[in-house]
């Protein structure tokens, strides 16, 4: 059952995804009878739309009295469907109708904005195609406890299928990972994949203590995170500590590696399928579909495996907040086939990484996230907000350091580059990666207070 809200707490939620062992019971007549009766609802809703900003009880009882009895004006096929899943097809059914009349709403401001412009250029005006009204769905039933389904044991559960034109109760095997008993079972989906594969997706809640969101947690220690696809460290990870007076620590550091051999695995994956576009000419439905899954396979387990570090080493440092770049407008560049394909996937990874990084320490370890601005990270140092210019070439980098003069000519001469090595005017030498992760904790403190400045810590160092 749904948990309730409490005072202090709030309910986090995640899927437990199992797989059904049908033993050849067929689920497919209850998937259509479900699809069926929600494309059904939303006709009816179209032709009554005045009821489907109601609460949701009235709502429910404005369109059962349309569909349900000897007098309904809209007759439903199904009228002997349980009526806990009769109600979640009303939902669905005014939940797909909002989503589209808002996006009736939206285009049709558009189209006003293009014929202005239009008339205002003396062109003739094009409209485009409205969006349409769903005719066909293809949601999964969701099954309450009691009338659709019972006795769940862990590995079995009876749910109520629709089988030869009547409604049985079945039992059911389904294999699923162990979970942490903090967590409590809601209610679970049906899913039939294309491949007929069919699972059951459980939701699991738990407590949580409230944070009081990111402005509560201003003082509170962080750990910032610069994201960096060239090399092997592809993490940087710096825990920053702030005091009263403004002056931002950092106790701990640590750097993600293995990322290298990642990316040789997915170039020469990606080799391979252009050069079968090169020999084959002609790219049809299912093309290198193996090698296709094998690399998204391989992406899928490399976010996750970078995720789970990030949130594991936050909380091992008490961290309340994990921070990171705003980069939402990343994109490849152009070039071949295979070289833009490898940049498109390494920004992907990106994105991933910090969404699930934010799913597993939000539900795991209640850790906030939050992304700050990525101007200038890289280019500044975070103790005196001094240039500096990057390398990858450590004999260059040692120059530089040491070399007054040739940094000067060095820093007229070329723009920014990226590189390892971060070195500034004074010969401050530095690894890129842990003074952009430093610089991304202080801005996420800044927020609050602007003066906030960081501090280096004698214990840990601060040279590569």
């Amino acid at each position: 059952m749904a948990l309730k809200k409490q005072k202090g707490k709030r309910i986090e939620t995640k899927t437990l995804r199992a797989k059904l062992i049908r033993d050849g019971i067929d689920l497919n007549e209850t998937l259509q009878v479900y699809r069926e009766s929600v494309a059904f609802y939303i006709q009816v809703i179209n032709q009554h739309p005045e009821s489907v900003d109601l609460s949701q009880a009235q709502m429910r009882q404005a369109y059962e009295e349309l569909t349900l009895g000897d007098d309904a004006k809209y007759p439903f096929l199904f009228q002997d469907m349980p009526r806990d899943l009769r109600w979640d097809v009303i939902s669905t059914a005014c939940g797909h109708y909002k989503s589209w009349r808002s996006n009736y709403k939206n285009w049709e401001v558009n189209e006003a904005k293009r014929l202005t412009r239009s008339l205002k250029k003396n062109k003739k005006h094009k409209p485009s195609k409205p969006p349409l009204l769903p005719a066909e769905v293809f949601d999964s039933p969701t099954y309450y406890k009691y009338s659709m389904f019972k006795d769940d044991t862990g590995n079995s559960v009876i749910l109520k299928i629709r089988k030869n034109h009547n409604w049985a109760w079945v039992r059911f095997n389904y294999s699923a990972y162990l979970f942490d008993a903090a967590w409590g079972k809601g209610c679970p989906s049906i899913v039939i994949k294309r491949d007929g594969s069919c699972w059951i997706n459980w939701t699991l809640e738990r407590y949580h203590d409230a944070t009081g969101g990111l402005k509560a947690l201003q003082n509170e220690r962080v750990c910032s995170v610069d994201i960096d696809l060239d090399g092997d460290t592809i993490c940087t990870l710096s825990i920053l500590e702030p005091d009263v007076n403004s002056e931002v620590k950092e106790v701990a550091r640590h750097f993600i590696k293995g990322h290298a051999s990642h990316v040789r695995r997915r170039k020469r994956e990606l080799g391979k399928i252009a050069k079968k576009m090169n020999q084959t000419g002609t790219i049809g439905k299912g093309f290198a579909s193996t090698i296709w899954s094998k690399i998204s396979r391989r992406e899928r387990s490399e976010g996750y495996r970078i995720a789970s570090q990030i949130a594991e080493f936050a909380n091992e440092h008490h961290c309340r907040v994990i921070v990171f770049e705003h980069l939402g407008n990343l994109r490849p560049q152009r070039g071949k086939y295979s070289a833009r394909s490898n940049q498109k996937r390494a920004y992907w990874l990106k994105s991933k990484i910090v969404d699930r990084t934010c799913h597993i320490a939000r539900t795991k370890f209640n850790i906030l996230t939050s992304r700050v601005s990525p101007k200038n990270t890289s280019k500044f140092s975070a103790i005196d907000n001094t240039e500096l210019i990057r390398t990858s070439d450590h004999q260059l980098a040692d120059l530089l350091a040491n070399n007054e003069k040739i940094w000067l000519t060095r820093y007229k001469n070329e723009k920014y580059m990226p590189g390892l090595h971060a070195i500034a005017h004074n010969g401050y030498w530095i690894h890129s990666g842990l003074n952009a992760a430093r610089n991304i904790g202080i801005r996420f403190y800044q927020r609050s207070k602007p003066d906030t400045k960081f501090i280096i810590s004698k214990s840990l160092g601060s040279h590569v």
